[in-house]
């Protein structure tokens, strides 16, 4: 068993933010990641200054190399399948290895709900993506379609008009009411009610989307609305979410649980990797005060 300051449970963006900052403070610290980051996919990072366009595999790969110069951080790959308190410290395992730290950051991102349409799974990232400020720029003024029902949908048809004319919200067989009709009209966004089958095109392109009567609409692009839940690790920690089912942190970055903080994507549906590492370095730094004044009075 290792005992360290903080363990940070993810290697993304936020979680290694946070180590950085708690590195930079002389801090003992493990990061425990299981190296398979959610934006993986993602031909390159979007609005984060001075890295636009880099790919995710080359930021964190970047990261890692600079933070060679704080020996007190360490990374571990790792699948955690349990973190709890006991005794003012908390216990982190994979099954099979174990570390004990005086505070811990959770930084282990959201899981999305994909839709399962055939064609779906090899697009997403390259011609099917989440957020249009993320890769809005790469479809511009291209025929667009959106892939949601409800809220969702309103909201993300009526964003895209920032990008394109030319927007059709899919609500593949589910609802939409007049409201929202009467909304999306407003904005000159077309709705289209049928079940989609098919996503269509050559290699990672989309062409055409494949309607369950056989009809096809040709399109360029397809942003899509997912549900998402928290880990299966966050999920038992019996945490408090908000009405979204993110985790509810303080202005201390702190859960509902005493000691246990988050960063990042599990904390809000605002997810900018840019977003992420300035709430993991607030999170390092918090965790940093806190822990110094235990330590000074």
């Amino acid at each position: 068993m290792e005992g360290v300051d903080v363990v940070i449970v993810g290697g993304g963006p936020a979680g290694l933010s946070a180590a950085l900052c708690l590195g930079r403070a002389r801090r003992k610290v493990v990061v425990l990641d299981a190296g398979s980051p959610r934006h993986a996919v993602s031909e390159g990072v979007h609005n984060f200054l001075s890295r636009e366009g880099i790919a995710p595999a080359a930021l964190r790969d970047e990261a890692w190399a600079q933070m060679a110069a704080y020996p007190s951080v360490r990374r571990v790959e790792a699948r955690v399948s349990s973190l709890n308190e006991s005794e003012g410290r908390w216990w982190a395992s994979d099954g099979e290895r174990s570390w004990r730290a005086r505070a811990a950051i959770l930084a282990t991102g959201v899981i999305d709900e994909h839709p399962s349409i055939p064609g779906y799974r090899e697009r997403f990232g390259h011609a099917i993506f989440l957020c249009p400020f993320c890769h809005g720029w790469e479809m511009r003024d291209r025929p667009l379609a959106v892939l949601a029902s409800g809220e969702g949908a309103t909201h993300l048809g009526r964003l895209l008009r920032g990008w394109t004319n030319d927007v059709v919200v899919l609500t593949n067989g589910g609802p939409l009411d007049d409201e929202a009709r009467a909304t999306l009209e407003r904005a000159r966004v077309a709705v289209d009610e049928r079940r989609v089958v098919a996503l269509e095109g050559e290699g990672r392109a989309l062409e055409r989307v494949r309607f369950e009567d056989g009809d096809v609409l040709e399109r360029r692009g397809l942003f899509v609305v997912t549900a998402q839940r928290q880990v299966p690790l966050v999920e038992g920690l019996g945490l408090e979410l908000d009405a979204a089912g993110y985790v509810t942190i303080d202005a201390q970055m702190q859960t509902s649980r005493a000691g246990l903080h988050a960063a990042g994507d599990l904390t809000s549906r605002m997810q900018q990797v840019v977003e992420s590492a300035a709430q993991g370095l607030r999170a390092g730094a918090l965790v940093h005060a806190k822990l110094t004044f235990e330590e000074v009075g």
